[in-house]
C-alpha cells in the first residue's frame, strides 16, 4: 500500500443531484435527451446560412461537439459525474500501456517542503504516479542509435564510452479536466497532448502527471504532486549526467497547475527553474466561479462557441472545496472562513489573473472590456452583493501569504508574496496557445499582458475560432488545418528552446 486510503474527499456532498436514485434518472435524462438533439442540430445547421452558426467557419461535426459536449457537462456540476479519472493509488496494468510506462516517484523530499508546501498547510505527502512519453523498452532508442552510428570508438575494452553531449528537452505534462475529469493514462483525451509532443520531436521525453484530483484532496495537493515529479526528473538526469532542459506542460486547469509550480519553483529557489512553459488554454482566474468575487458578476465571452459552462452556483461549490472549504452549499458560514476563501481563492497560486491579484502588482485590469456600460452596472447596481466584494477595492487585505491579519500595516499594505519585483517576473520562456472562440480569453489575454510587462520571453497563438482546449479535441471532430498550425508554432518556439545557450547541468 503506497499510503492509507481516507474516504473520498466530500467534494460533491450538496449537488442537487449527487444522492441515488436521483443521480441515474438525472444522467440519464440529460444524455437522452442531449442526443435526441443531435438530428436537430443536424438539420438546424444545415438548412440555415452559415452566418447563424456560432462560428460561420464551423463544420456540422465542431457545431454537435460543442452543443453535446456543453450539454452532457452540466452533469458533473448538478450531480457530481466526472469521467476519465483513475484511482491515483494504483498502478495501471501494464499489459494496456502501448505508448507509456509507468513509474512511481517518492514523495517531495522534506527539504523541499516550503512555501505554500509547507507541511501544516498541505495535504498528506504520498508516492505520485506518472507516465512516460516514449515507452521504454529493452532495445535502444533511436537518439543512441544515431550516436552509435555516428561516435566510432577504439576496440580496446579500457576505452571509455563516449561522453553524451547532447542536450534532452524534457517535458512535464499536466492534464487537463477542471481537477475533476481525466487522467495522466495514455488513453485519456487528453494524452493526444503528450503523443503529438513525443511524436512530432518537440520534447525527448515527456512525464505525465497522475496528481490527485479534487476528489481526493484539497489544493495544494496539485503542486506537492507536480513539485515531487519535478524533482525526480531533475535528480534523474543530474545522477545520469546529462545535460537537459525542462519544459512545464498544462492545458485548462493543468495549465493553471504548470503557473502554480513555476510559481513554487521561482519563490522558494529550492530546485533549478524550468527553461519553459506550453500552456495551452490555461485557466487563470478560478476565482471568476466564487459568487464572492465581483468578477463572477461578469459575463465571460463567447458562450455558444465554446463547451465551458459559465457560473453555475454547483461549480462554485466545486471551486469551494477544491480550496478546501467543505462547509454547506451556501459557502463560509462566519466572517472568517469567508475572509480566508477570499484569501486563498485571489492567491497568485491559484488565480494569477484575478482582478484582484493583477491590482496587487500594478497590472492595469478590464473586468468587462466588451462594454463600459455593462461594467457600470454589474460594479454598482447588483442589489444584494456579497460584503466579500467590498474586498475588490482593497485588495492589500487578500494577500495569501499573511499568517494574520495582524500583519498588515498602514505602512505596509501591500506585502507581496516574494522578493520578485513583478508578478511574473523570472517566469521562464513561455509559449500560450488559446481560441478565440473560447470563454477564457479575457483571462488569458490578461495572462499575456501581465507576462509581458513582467518582462517574460513570450509567444503567443491564437487559434481562429477554436474552442477550449483544442489539441484536446480529434481531427475527427476539428479542423485538421487549426490543430496542425498550432503544432506547427509549438515545434517552432521548442526549435528555438533547444537552439538557446543554457542547459540544465549538473
Amino acid at each position: 500500500m503506497l499510503y492509507d486510503k481516507n474516504p473520498p474527499y466530500p467534494h460533491y456532498d450538496h449537488l442537487p443531484y449527487a444522492k441515488e436514485p436521483w443521480k441515474s434518472l438525472y444522467v440519464l435524462q440529460r444524455l437522452t435527451t442531449t442526443l435526441a438533439m443531435v438530428p436537430w442540430w443536424a438539420t438546424y445547421y444545415t438548412v440555415m446560412p452559415k452566418s447563424i452558426r456560432p462560428r460561420s467557419s464551423w463544420n456540422l461535426r465542431q457545431i454537435i461537439y460543442v452543443n453535446f459536449t456543453r450539454r452532457v457537462f452540466k452533469v458533473t456540476e448538478v450531480a457530481g459525474v466526472t469521467w476519465g479519472t483513475r484511482d491515483p493509488t494504483t498502478a495501471p496494468n501494464e499489459a494496456f500501456l502501448k505508448e507509456t510506462s509507468f513509474e512511481w516517484v517518492e514523495p517531495l523530499r522534506q527539504d523541499l517542503r516550503t512555501g505554500i508546501l509547507k507541511e501544516e498547510e498541505s495535504a498528506p505527502y504520498v508516492n505520485v504516479g506518472c507516465y512516460i512519453w516514449p515507452k521504454k523498452t529493452n532495445t535502444k532508442s533511436r537518439f543512441s542509435a544515431m550516436k552509435d552510428s555516428l561516435v566510432k570508438t577504439d576496440s580496446n575494452p579500457e576505452t571509455p564510452p563516449a561522453q553524451d553531449d547532447r542536450t534532452y528537452t524534457v517535458g512535464i505534462y499536466m492534464h487537463g479536466g477542471g481537477y475533476c475529469h481525466m487522467s495522466a493514462h495514455e488513453s485519456s483525451r487528453t494524452s493526444r497532448i503528450p503523443r503529438g509532443l513525443v511524436q512530432r520531436g518537440i520534447l525527448d521525453e515527456v512525464y505525465a502527471v497522475e496528481y490527485r484530483l479534487l476528489q481526493v484532496a484539497p489544493f495544494p495537493a496539485v503542486v506537492q504532486d507536480a513539485a515531487a515529479v519535478y524533482s525526480h526528473v531533475v535528480n534523474k538526469y543530474t545522477q545520469e549526467q546529462k545535460k537537459f532542459k525542462i519544459v512545464l506542460v498544462g492545458d485548462s486547469s493543468g495549465g493553471n497547475l504548470a503557473l502554480s509550480l513555476a510559481r513554487w519553483l521561482r519563490d522558494e529557489g529550492k530546485l533549478p527553474s524550468p527553461d519553459g512553459m506550453i500552456l495551452l488554454s490555461p485557466s487563470c482566474d478560478t476565482s471568476h466561479n466564487l459568487p464572492e468575487t465581483l468578477s463572477s458578476y461578469i459575463p465571460r465571452p463567447n458562450e455558444y462557441s465554446d463547451y465551458l459552462v459559465d457560473n453555475p452556483e454547483p461549480r462554485a461549490l466545486l471551486q469551494r472545496t477544491f480550496l478546501g472549504f467543505k462547509g454547506d452549499k451556501n459557502g463560509p458560514t462566519n466572517e472568517d472562513e469567508d475572509r480566508r476563501l477570499m484569501q486563498v481563492a485571489h492567491s497568485e497560486y491559484v488565480s494569477p489573473c484575478s482582478p484582484v491579484v493583477l491590482e496587487r502588482w500594478g497590472h492595469s485590469v478590464q473586468q468587462d472590456p466588451e462594454g463600459e456600460y455593462r461594467r457600470k452596472f454589474w460594479r454598482y447596481t447588483l442589489p444584494n452583493l456579497p460584503d466579500a466584494l467590498q474586498t475588490f477595492r482593497h485588495p492589500e487585505v487578500l494577500n495569501p501569504m499573511l499568517r494574520s491579519w495582524d500583519d498588515l500595516t498602514a505602512e505596509n499594505p501591500y506585502r507581496k508574496t516574494c522578493q520578485f519585483p513583478g508578478l511574473f517576473a523570472a517566469f521562464p520562456r513561455t509559449i500560450i496557445v488559446c481560441g478565440d472562440g473560447e470563454r477564457l480569453v479575457r483571462e488569458v489575454r490578461a495572462l499575456i499582458s501581465a507576462m509581458t510587462k513582467d518582462g517574460v520571453d513570450i509567444t503567443t497563438h491564437w487559434a481562429p475560432d477554436a474552442c477550449h482546449d483544442a489539441l484536446m479535441i480529434s481531427e475527427t471532430w476539428w479542423d485538421k488545418a487549426v490543430l496542425d498550425n498550432i503544432w506547427q508554432d509549438i515545434d517552432k518556439w521548442a526549435s528555438a528552446l533547444r537552439s538557446s545557450d543554457k542547459p540544465t547541468v549538473n
